[in-house]
């Protein structure tokens, strides 16, 4: 498992002064409380989101897993397919993910009652006669892609999985993951906010030339969500692309001697609860095959490397508290990690869920009003019982402009 994986919440969330004490499940404009009952919990269990990391769960095992306020169990089969279900079994109300494996299905460590891919338990050794009514946990379909596992978690037939058909081809695809303990919108917001870059990100070479000059922002909605754009002085203009409902995409540049390009990349923002989520980020890495291995020894070489440094929520407190300043961050490598750490700072200061009322948007913050619009738009549509806009499954690679 990647040191990212291993990255817990912060042991002291004292700081967090901006939570709405009052959640209406008939608010377009919550884009923030995720449960079942609510509009956005609805909208976005309308699609296929990621769970897991498919290297990080063995054949045979099983593991407690959250997703919009659900407590589940993801369980890999002999033949190495996932599942999804409930995380209790409905005889005693044990939890499941401590029992085994047995086949395509999961047995319950109590007294062996087993549960197939949709929940149905289809095994009851206990018991000498079958029950005169069906039992059931929640359980719902997983699929794998890009070294992830996506899960349906809403009503009705699943629509077509996304595919984004630059990530075919020669390269290699690699993920990661991370727990952020703030909502998965502030962290929508922030992945295309360009404005902030050249200030909050100053100090991450990794950069490059946009971080030069502040750029000025325009916005389109587009047939995936929308595209902002970050224009300059020079003529250079970069797009970041947002597809909806919770994923981004974007260019890096390469860490890497053999990469030939910028990398491609992809970052879906996932609420396990309310006030916290996981960010699945899938790179692409454009070098031969010869240079594969060469590109996964490095990539493990900067895990253990960071391992070795002061993690990054301690950093993060630290700042957060006033024990540190912020110009003081220790530099941490040419690799995204301090990004990280900036990031961090700024949404956790923000509040776990940020009180959007006391906010002064500007003109720099034009794509950030169009997401929100977006969203309300979608949500009172849900809401009213009105058509939803059919996105596009898959959307163009990211143009660095740089």
């Amino acid at each position: 498992m990647s040191l990212a994986n291993a990255e817990a919440r912060p042991k002291d969330l004292s700081m967090q002064p901006n939570i709405p004490a009052v959640q209406n499940p008939d608010n377009v404009h919550d884009f923030v409380h995720t449960g079942a009952n609510t509009l956005a919990g609805r909208y976005l269990r309308r699609f296929w989101q990621p769970v897991y990391q498919a290297a990080d769960l063995k054949i045979g095992w099983s593991v407690p897993v959250n997703m919009m306020g659900e407590n589940l169990t993801l369980f890999r089969g002999a033949s190495g397919k996932f599942y999804l279900v409930g995380n209790r079994c409905a005889h005693r109300g044990t939890q499941l993910s401590t029992g085994m494996v047995d086949g395509e299905g999961l047995r319950c460590a109590y007294h062996g009652w087993k549960y197939d891919a949709t929940g149905t338990c289809v095994d009851q050794p206990s018991e000498p006669r079958p029950f005169d009514r069906p039992l059931k946990i929640a359980g719902y379909p997983c699929r794998e892609y890009l070294g992830l596992v996506f899960t349906y978690m809403g009503e009705g037939e699943p629509p077509e999985m996304p595919y984004f058909p630059h990530f075919d081809g020669e390269g290699l695809v690699v993920s990661h993951r991370i727990v952020w303990p703030f909502s998965y919108f502030q962290h929508l917001e922030n992945a295309i906010d360009e404005a902030h870059i050249g200030f909050l990100h100053a100090v991450s070479p990794y950069q490059g030339g946009i971080n030069n000059e502040v750029p000025r922002i325009s916005t389109e909605e587009s047939e995936f969500g929308l595209v902002q754009y970050g224009s300059r002085s020079n003529g250079v203009k970069r797009a970041t692309n947002y597809f909806m409902p919770n994923l981004t995409s974007w260019a890096q540049p390469p860490g890497f001697p053999a990469e030939t390009d910028w990398r491609d990349m992809l970052g879906w923002r996932v609420p396990d609860g309310d006030h916290s989520h996981v960010t699945y980020t899938v790179t692409h890495a454009h070098l031969t095959l010869e240079h594969h291995e060469a590109f996964h020894a490095h990539r493990q070489k900067e895990w253990e490397d960071l391992a070795k440094m002061t993690p990054v929520e301690e950093i993060a407190d630290d700042v957060l508290s006033g024990r540190m300043r912020f110009n003081d961050i220790p530099y941490r490598g040419s690799g995204a990690d301090m990004t990280r750490i900036q990031d961090r700072i700024i949404m956790m200061g923000q509040g776990s869920i940020v009180a959007r009322e006391h906010e002064n948007l500007g003109e720099a913050d034009i794509a950030i009003k169009l997401l929100r619009q977006i969203w309300s738009r979608e949500l009172t549509a849900l809401r009213d019982g009105k058509p939803l806009k059919n996105w596009a499954r898959t959307m163009p690679p990211p143009r660095s402009g740089l």
